[in-house]
């Protein structure tokens, strides 16, 4: 079954969500989550934030989905499907595959280990495990992996939880932590 975008405002994802399930419940409705670790006062918080904010996803034949942004255009709700050249357009397998990889565990995205080796860094465990290519940023030092993703052709930059291992040897033989 076809992907398909739909945007909302900004902190309103949980509550369109509810919503749309309210309505429609026999159509499948994705909010990808991560799930990110907050320093404060000394004490590490977690939180959930949505993966993507402002931005929800829909499972569901043409018909339906024809029938759902009529509804939503009726019922003027600030919810909307992302068109290109005012068609609803299903989102690309390869980045339907990518949201479903990283959510392999459930809705909630996991934190990933790393480790460092010389200039490079190897995802070891995590939805991010073979999917270096995707990273941009790892600091060592706040916990937080820049990836890359491409929704309907625009580029999103999310982040998400990773922390690197401190041991100077690792199972897969490559030195990690402290000078390579």
């Amino acid at each position: 079954m076809n992907w398909y975008v739909l945007r909302t405002i900004a902190g309103q994802e949980e509550k369109s969500l509810l919503l749309l399930q309210n309505y429609f419940k026999d159509i499948q409705f994705i909010l990808p989550k991560r799930r990110l670790s907050w320093r404060k006062n000394g004490v590490l918080l977690e939180v959930i934030k949505p993966l993507f904010i402002g931005y929800l996803f829909v499972s569901a034949n043409d018909k339906r989905v024809l029938e759902l942004d009529h509804w939503m255009r009726n019922y003027n709700v600030d919810i909307w499907f992302v068109k290109m050249d005012k068609s609803i357009i299903p989102l690309v397998r390869e980045e339907q595959h990518l949201i479903k990889r990283l959510m392999s565990n459930g809705d909630i995205i996991e934190k990933s280990e790393l480790i460092k080796a010389g200039d490079k860094v190897k995802i070891i465990s995590g939805p991010l495990v073979g999917l270096e290519g995707i990273v941009e940023k790892h600091p060592n030092r706040n916990r937080r992996i820049t990836i890359k993703v491409i929704i309907n052709g625009e580029e999103k930059r999310v982040e998400l939880e990773g922390v690197f291992l401190e041991t100077q040897y690792n199972r897969y033989g490559l030195q990690s932590g402290g000078n390579g």
